[in-house]
This record gives structure tokens, C-alpha cells and sequence, in this order.
């Protein structure tokens, strides 16, 4: 215990008070900036996903580099395109199908039809043009909307092309770029290293989930179809898209399968659904996981998780998208600042 006459002071350097406000300054910075932020984010992701391959066409096939990117980055367009034409026309075949195949609840399918039936054209009256015109009005609004999104989103989608075209092509140099305030050779190879570090994890867990996401995906639209479920398609997207939660996905995008299995062909094949889903994450865990994500950065499959719901609530599906490779980004930076404060080897 202090005696009343005792004080505390607490004395705060000048510098530790510039660094506070450096960084209240620069997370403002950062949070006015964010749209421009985030696609810098992934356009690192692609290029760190890509520059295996563009290694690889330089190196073995002896392509000149700016050859090797725009060979690569055109087969990548081409092969989202192809997929795009196989998997869109099938999927909006049967995507409202499958949505009514899931009966709603009475009461909710009266309320959807009660108010589709509002929209009858016959015996309208003054009142009711009234009431229909504004609609039409946020009708027109909604079609601005999607239409001004779609551009937003083909600009973002060149634009992320573009820069991690450019940083593919500068790669070599581009440590340089990160650290352009000193000419200390100690901090530039530190620079080196640390986008050595991030570009090899991130590059990993990149390729790995995309790998892991389409073989899920390919076998259970081929085991569906072998079973005769109907909505194999928007099942087997689902199966693969929600891989990027270890564990909880698979069980999560088996259940509408079990629904549908059982709606439509009775309890005997939701059972045989239900072991179908087993085989494949038993066959996923011993098998494909250890084989697809050897070069994973070795997120904690908790940790994904947790990061992803994280980056949910904070960003939507942008937040989730970028919440795990951000935190590959921090963990790779504070390793290095670690290993150089402590001294420790690499």
C-alpha cells in the first residue's frame, strides 16, 4: 500500500507518444482507404496462388516471363469462363427447383404466394396505381443497383488481375518497393525474406483450398449423381464451397443432402446419403487433406473457423474471404520480428 504522501508518476517518451499517433493516424488512414486495401490484398493472394506456375513455364519451359504470366493468366480466365458455361446454365435450371423442393412451412408458402397474388392485374383501380408505381420506381432502382454492381465488380476483378500481374512481373524487386525509406542491407533482406515467407504460406493455403475445395466437390457431385439425388449440382457447390470451414463444413453441406434425399426418396436413401457423407470425410481427412495441403501454412483448423466467423461479422463475405489470409500476413511478420529481436535463427 501507498502512503498518502507517496505519488506515481508515469512518464511516457516523446517517441512512444509519435508512435501512438502514428498509429491512430494510420488505422484511420487504412479505414478510409479500405476498398483500395483490399484489393491490393488479393491481388497478393493471386499472385502469391500463381507464381509457382510462372516459375515453373520459366524455368523448365524456358518461356520468357512476360510470355509465362500471359500464358497463365489466360488459362486462368479461359478455365473460369469454362466453368462458368458448364456449371451456370445447370445450376439456374435447378437451383429454384431445389429451393421448392425444401417445402416451406405453410404459413410462409400462403405469405409468398398471398403476396405474389397481390400483383394481379385485374379490377385495378386508381388507389392501386398508386401503390404499384412506386414500386415499379424501386423496381428500376434495384436493376440500377445490380447493374452498377456487376460494372463494380468486373472493374475490381481486371483491376486485381492487373496489379498481380504487375507484381508477378516485378517480383524479384519487389521487396525493394516495400522498404524504399532506408538503404540498410540488413532491413532489405529482412524485406526479402518476410514476402519470401508470406508469398510460400499464403501461396500454399491458397492453392491447397482451392484443390481441396474441388475434389470435395467433384466427388460428391459424382456420388450423388451415382445415387440418383436430384440437385446434385448446387449440393456438390455447396460441399465445396463450405471446405473452407475445416470439419464443421462438410457436416453443415451434408444436411440439405439428407433433406433432399429424404423429401424425395424416403428415409432408406437419406441413410445411405448420410453414409455416402461419412465415406467422404473419412476419406478426406486420412487421404486428401494430408496429400492436397502438405505446403499449407498450418492454420489451426480452430483458428480458421474462429477467423472466419470473425471476419463475417466485421466484413461479410470480403471479411471472410480475406480474414484467414490476413492473418497468415501478421503471424509471418511477427515471426520475423521475433526472430530478429531475440536474435533466433530462421
Amino acid at each position: 500500500m501507498l502512503s498518502k504522501d507517496q505519488e506515481v508518476s508515469i512518464k511516457i517518451s516523446l517517441s512512444t507518444l509519435l508512435w501512438i499517433a502514428g498509429l491512430i493516424v494510420g488505422a484511420y488512414f487504412l479505414y478510409r482507404v479500405q476498398q483500395i486495401v483490399i484489393t491490393i490484398l488479393f491481388s497478393v493472394i493471386v499472385m502469391a496462388a500463381l507464381r509457382p506456375a510462372e516459375k515453373w513455364l520459366v524455368r523448365r519451359l524456358k518461356f520468357p516471363k512476360i510470355l509465362a504470366i500471359l500464358v497463365l493468366y489466360a488459362l486462368v480466365i479461359l478455365l473460369i469462363c469454362l466453368a462458368f458455361a458448364l456449371i451456370i446454365p445447370s445450376l439456374v435450371h435447378e437451383l429454384p427447383n431445389f429451393v421448392s423442393a425444401l417445402a416451406l412451412p405453410p404459413f410462409l408458402a400462403d405469405f409468398a404466394f398471398g403476396s405474389l397474388n397481390g400483383f394481379a392485374l385485374d379490377g385495378l383501380s386508381i388507389s392501386d396505381l398508386g401503390t404499384i408505381i412506386p414500386q415499379i420506381g424501386v423496381s428500376f432502382n434495384a436493376v440500377y443497383r445490380i447493374i452498377s454492381s456487376t460494372f463494380s465488380g468486373v472493374f475490381t476483378f481486371v483491376t486485381i488481375l492487373v496489379m498481380s500481374c504487375y507484381m508477378m512481373l516485378d517480383r524479384e524487386n519487389l521487396h525493394l518497393k516495400v522498404v524504399w525509406f532506408t538503404r540498410d542491407k540488413k532491413h532489405i533482406e529482412m524485406a526479402r525474406q518476410l514476402l519470401d515467407d508470406i508469398e510460400m504460406q499464403l501461396g500454399g493455403w491458397v492453392r491447397g483450398q482451392l484443390a481441396l475445395m474441388l475434389i470435395i466437390g467433384l466427388i460428391t457431385y459424382v456420388g450423388l449423381r451415382l445415387l440418383s439425388i436430384p440437385y446434385a449440382l448446387p449440393l456438390a457447390l455447396a460441399a465445396g464451397a463450405l471446405e473452407v470451414l475445416p470439419n464443421l463444413g462438410p457436416t453443415i453441406a451434408a444436411v440439405p443432402a439428407i433433406v433432399v434425399a429424404y423429401l424425395t426418396l424416403g428415409p432408406a436413401m437419406a441413410l445411405f446419403v448420410v453414409l455416402f457423407y461419412i465415406l467422404v470425410q473419412q476419406f478426406e481427412n486420412n487421404l486428401i487433406v494430408p496429400k492436397v495441403m502438405k505446403d499449407n501454412a498450418d492454420v489451426n483448423p480452430l483458428t480458421t473457423i474462429i477467423l472466419i466467423l470473425v471476419g463475417i461479422e466485421l466484413g461479410g463475405v470480403v471479411g471472410a474471404l480475406l480474414s484467414v489470409p490476413i492473418y497468415i500476413v501478421i503471424r509471418s511478420v511477427y515471426s520475423m520480428w521475433y526472430r530478429n529481436h531475440y536474435k533466433l535463427p530462421a
